[in-house]
């Protein structure tokens, strides 16, 4: 059995157009071609149906007037010699251009007749009864000289007898040439704005093709798919906005990070419907650049950055991505820490190195005593707090941060202590802990900072207590800063800062994000060290 499936020829001959420009000129001609043959025709339509109007009106009127004159009266009353009316009526016939001057009598009879050899006859066309009975009209219908529109009036005598018929006549095929001859007129326009169209075909395609960058809709659907499927393949979760926080693009990934079914990628959403916690924030300062972020958010830590979108080189929205802290951008962070840790104990070491210089000094020049009071003085100090921090804080993560934090403090001539009446066990759950750490060190760093601006009118110093009971953890931060001040409220907001620098703003605002989270609390008082004291009670 032969296969009947094949190509038509002309499809193999015809191909389709793939160029958009030559798309766009092809449907635009072909609408406008298509609406200049119906505009055409209407028009057409319109100016066939007035001529004939025109025409059924002029014949009626004609018709009208001869009907009233007296020698076709006294014609159908005595028909005896009908020559010379025939004469008279020929010559109107011709002067108003009428095709045919027909009049009947009462038996629809011809005395009249532009043919002498139908005089006598009886009218044709089957039109005339109703102008016998004193109607006036206008009919199309078929005559001895062919269709034709006429104009019917009835004759009356002197007593309002009906004497005859008058009917004027003009044939429709007399008509058409003046009905062909106003439609080149528009023929002549529709050609005009054929081309008119085509040229604006030829702009638009130009006009286009450099606004998507020469790509023709092949390609953009392409791209489209292809970016779809590299957002979607990211490990990252990817959240782009508008400048008023509605969602622009959501990829799969942000809906696995924030528990949300993927079905909401297509729907309208705005920010609040996925951050709500801090969706005020996150829109604020939009222009700010924000890289490694903390926030709890579908109850996980996250870390998140926020990206100011450029477009033509002016803001266009924001670009939020995330991921949990557990992944690799938590690691970066903590290698980040890391390397800033050793880059403190490398300045540390340069300062022992140049200590132990003046140590070894001092032995070369015998003055071996006051070698011995510098050692005791360096030592005296680091070593008691150590050593008593250790006693105290039985947690190693925490008892590290305050290593870190006192060797940071030393450093910049802050000087921090450990109550004595500290005492912390081992906080076995590890969230906690990672909360515990983000909440003390934040407020540490703060308390460092806070004395360090008041360094010049006093001495500069942070002491912290740790302590819990069966059901709470405490942990109180006390400075010889300025204070907080009395409006508490706005002290917990991301932008507020007492510091300059756009890597500030945001501590406080993340103590009270993992406050919130474990359900714990602050309070914010004054401190026998003329600062700040701030006291954090979380439930264990």
């Amino acid at each position: 059995m032969k296969n009947t499936n094949k190509l038509n020829p002309l499809q193999n001959m015809v191909t389709k157009p793939k160029r958009l420009e030559t798309r766009l000129i092809i449907w635009v001609t072909g609408l406008c071609v298509l609406q200049a043959l119906l505009f055409g025709a209407l028009v057409y339509q319109l100016t066939a149906q007035s001529l004939h109007n025109h025409i059924g009106d002029k014949a009626l009127a004609v018709a009208s007037s001869i009907a009233t004159r007296a020698d076709v009266i006294n014609a159908l009353k005595i028909p005896s010699d009908l020559t010379a009316i025939n004469m008279q009526i020929e010559d109107l016939r011709q002067l108003v251009g009428a095709d045919f001057i027909v009049v009947g009598d009462e038996n629809a009879l011809r005395i009249v007749h532009p043919d002498e050899d139908k005089i006598g006859k009886k009218m044709v066309g089957g039109d005339s009864q109703a102008a016998l009975k004193g109607e006036r009209y206008i009919s199309v219908a078929h005559g001895s000289l062919g269709e034709s529109i006429r104009g019917k009036v009835p004759v009356y005598a002197g007593n309002n007898e009906i004497v005859g018929v008058v009917s004027v006549g003009f044939l429709v095929q007399s008509i058409d040439p003046l009905i062909l001859s106003r439609s080149s007129e528009i023929l002549i326009w529709g050609l005009i704005l054929v081309g008119l169209s085509i040229l604006a075909a030829i702009y638009i395609g130009q006009r286009v093709r450099n606004a998507i960058f020469g790509l023709q809709p092949d390609e953009i659907a392409r791209l489209f798919s292809e970016q779809d499927a590299i957002l979607n393949t990211v490990r990252s979760g990817i959240i782009a906005l508008d400048p008023d926080g509605k969602v622009r693009k959501l990829n799969q990934r942000a809906c696995e990070i924030l528990d949300k079914p993927t079905s909401i990628i297509n729907q309208n959403l705005s920010l609040n419907d996925l951050l709500p916690e801090h969706a005020e924030f996150l829109l604020r300062n939009q222009r700010r650049k924000i890289v490694g972020f903390e926030l709890f958010a579908a109850d996980k830590r996250l870390i998140l950055s926020r990206f100011s979108l450029q477009v033509q080189g002016q803001a266009d929205g924001i670009l939020l991505s995330m991921r949990p802290s557990d992944e690799l951008e938590y690691l970066s962070q903590q290698l980040t820490k890391v390397q800033a840790f050793a880059e403190l104990l490398r300045v540390q070491t340069h300062d022992y190195s140049n200590k132990l210089n003046l140590i070894g000094a001092l032995v070369q020049m015998g003055k071996n005593e006051q070698a011995i009071e510098i050692i005791g003085q360096e030592s005296q100090g680091s070593q008691a707090q150590i050593h008593n921090l250790l006693e105290r804080i039985q947690d190693p993560v925490l008892a590290g941060l305050l290593v870190g934090k006192y060797h940071k403090a030393r450093e910049l001539n802050v000087a921090l202590e450990l109550n004595p009446d500290s005492l912390l066990g081992v906080i076995a759950r590890k969230d906690m802990l990672e909360r515990v750490v983000s909440i003390l060190g934040n407020l540490i760093d703060n308390a460092i900072e806070a004395a360090i601006r008041s360094s010049n009118s006093r001495s500069a110093k942070v002491r912290v207590t740790v302590d819990e009971t069966s059901q709470t953890l405490l942990f109180d931060v006390e400075d010889t800063g300025f204070g907080l001040g009395s409006d508490h409220d706005v002290i917990f907001t991301p932008q507020y800062s007492s510091k300059s620098g756009a890597e500030h703003g945001i501590g406080l605002y993340l103590v009270k994000t993992n406050l919130d989270s474990c359900g714990g609390t602050l309070e914010i008082g004054e401190s026998d060290l003329l600062g700040a004291r701030l006291s954090v009670y979380i439930p264990k």
